[in-house]
This record gives structure tokens, sequence and C-alpha cells, in this order.
């Protein structure tokens, strides 16, 4: 490499250029391939954080008053169909609703945390619905994911 460059043929002050724009050259490259990756993760890391801080918020607040309290049925018994216009009335996706015995196994994709727990408390406290088995998860994106058995 340095014969390439005829290294031993150049002036002082020529050397000097070449090696300071060898260093700049290393020092980009560190730059954009180390440290900048860094900071980066740490803003998303932060900004995660608070997402996270505020879903704990919302589900603490929510969970003691989930199935608390009197139950308001409207006469009619729990069903698909109460499920369906429950989740319609609280502008929730079902991505799958499968019966199963005595009970319906609802999936849930992409939900904001207040919209859902908003309809499982719904479910339970105005449709006479039980929980008997959640399982819910974050996305990257921040939304909910949930698989809810209820009867």
């Amino acid at each position: 490499m340095l014969n390439l460059l005829r290294w031993h043929e150049r002036e002082a002050y020529e050397k000097i250029i070449i090696a300071l724009l060898g260093i700049g050259l290393v020092l980009a490259a560190l730059w954009f391939l180390a440290v900048n990756p860094v900071l980066s993760a740490k803003s998303e890391a932060q900004i995660q954080s608070s997402k996270a801080l505020r879903d704990y918020n919302i589900v603490s607040r929510a969970l003691p008053q989930l199935g608390s309290g009197e139950v308001k049925t409207s006469g009619v018994p729990f069903s698909r169909s109460v499920l369906i216009d429950a989740a319609r009335a609280k502008n929730v996706r079902l991505t799958r609703v499968q019966p199963d015995d005595e009970s319906l196994n609802v999936w849930i994709d992409n939900v904001e945390t207040g919209k859902l727990y908003g309809l499982i408390n719904s479910l339970m406290t105005q449709n006479g619905a039980s929980l008997s088995r959640a399982t819910i998860t974050a996305g990257d994106s921040g939304l909910l994911s949930a698989q809810l058995t209820l009867r």
C-alpha cells in the first residue's frame, strides 16, 4: 500500500496530509459504524421505556377495576355476537374468534392498551363475561396483541 502511494518519494508535508486524511477516514468509519448506532439505540430505548411506563400506568389503574363492581348485563347471555358488538363499540378489530365448548377464544392484534383494557372491562362488567385466561404481549410498535379465553 505504501509502495502504491510512493510514500518514500513524498515530501514531509504531503506525508502529513495523507496521514491526516487516513486518520480522518478511520474516525469517520468508526463514528458511523460504532458511535452513531449506540446513540440512536439509546434514544430508541428511551422512547420504548416511556411507552412501557405509560402502558404500565394504564394497566395498574385498570387492573383493580377489572371484574370488580356490579355486573350490569342487558339480560342477554354472553355470546359471540355480544363480543363482536362490544368490540365494535370500543373500535377494536378482532383477528379471530373460535368457540370452544363453553368458552370463546379470541385473538386481537395491534390494539392500543387503553382500548384493549376498555374492551375487557366492558365485557366483564356490562356483558357478564368471565376472563379465564389472557395472554397479552407488546409488539415493536408499542401496540398490544392478546389471546383471551372468555366464558
